[in-house]
């Protein structure tokens, strides 16, 4: 099935093994491969150990940091104060030492020196969102091996209450968007960045996932064959939580497709997931969202605007 487990044939195959999905596989590889100087993953407290032991033999420095609890961002409790801040991440923290069972929060590097600028989650703590200083957030993507330019775009853009960062990247966009900028499968095994690009043409994203792609093609063809292939289809876009992928081909603003897929992991936000798949082609205009089957329009979908938390400004988009 499309964007799920990934299990590699034997270069990083115990980080698959170990952690039980393949999510962050590219990220992984490439702080092995020092391309990316730090990560930071999550890893069950009753995995830890052996996953220290995985990241020993590719000589990598592990640092942790504290348990998660994750929770659905609808199931925190209106008491907690700042809950109006959680983002993409939504979680109870605990220490290491709680003896509660979740998942620990790492950083990941060959170069220890790095693990101390790793950067703590917004995590609820008490009753309360605890949220890092804002000179951590500006300093941390240099960390992690982001392009300048990028990190310059995400300072501006990301942005909840004000700002679809994914949208002002198409904004900013001028040439035909490269596959090596695609952003969208970050969450999924599927991906050869784990950042916000400025634009799906950015330059330096496109060397620096290149470069990726290049030395993980020589361990491991067959991820960037499927990788390449899912990158490459069509999206519908919303906002960082709200995409749809389609085995299909783009034009103007129709997508003609077979096939409708949901990648993102928040699988609350499929809300058209349903009524595209009865379709066989959809257009876009503007806020205006029309389904058709066999040429005959099925469905018409007028797309709120939200402007508060996580505004949607819809827009289509094929990578190349």
């Amino acid at each position: 099935m499309f964007f799920q487990k990934y299990f590699p044939r034997s270069f990083c195959r115990e980080y698959v093994e170990v952690k039980g999905d393949s999510s962050q596989f590219s990220m992984f590889m490439a702080t092995v491969l020092g391309i990316k100087p730090l990560m930071d993953d999550w890893i069950p407290v009753a995995k830890v150990d052996e996953f220290k032991k995985v990241c020993r033999k590719y000589r990598l420095k592990v640092r942790e940091d504290i348990i998660f609890l994750g929770i659905p961002k609808d199931k925190v409790s209106s008491s907690v104060l700042g809950k109006e801040y959680i983002t993409t991440t939504s979680a109870f923290g605990v220490p290491l030492d709680s003896g509660i069972d979740g998942k620990v929060h790492l950083f990941i590097s060959k170069d220890r020196s790095l693990l101390k600028k790793g950067m703590w989650y917004p995590v609820i703590i008490k009753g309360r969102m605890i949220i890092q200083p804002r000179i951590d957030s500006l300093k941390y993507g240099y960390a992690l091996g982001y392009p300048e330019c990028c990190i310059k775009f995400y300072r501006k853009y990301n942005n909840w209450l004000k700002f679809s960062h994914l949208y002002e990247i198409y904004r900013n966009t001028q040439n035909k968007p490269s596959f090596l900028c695609n952003p969208f499968l970050k969450d999924t095994s599927f991906s050869y960045i784990y950042h916000m690009p400025c634009g799906y043409d950015c330059f330096q994203t496109i060397k620096l996932a290149g470069r990726l792609r290049y030395e993980i093609e020589k361990r491991e063809s067959g991820y960037v064959r499927l990788t390449d292939k899912y990158l490459k289809m069509p999206f519908l876009v919303f906002y960082e939580r709200k995409f749809y992928a389609f085995e299909g081909v783009m034009r103007g603003r129709f997508i003609k497709y077979n096939k409708v897929y949901f990648p993102s992991p928040d699988k609350a936000q499929d809300i058209y997931g349903k009524v595209l798949a009865e379709g066989d082609s959809l257009e876009l205009q503007g806020m205006m969202l029309n389904i058709y089957r066999k040429n005959k329009k099925i469905k018409s979908i007028s797309i709120p605007f939200n402007n508060n938390f996580a505004p949607e400004y819809p827009f289509l988009i094929q990578f190349f």
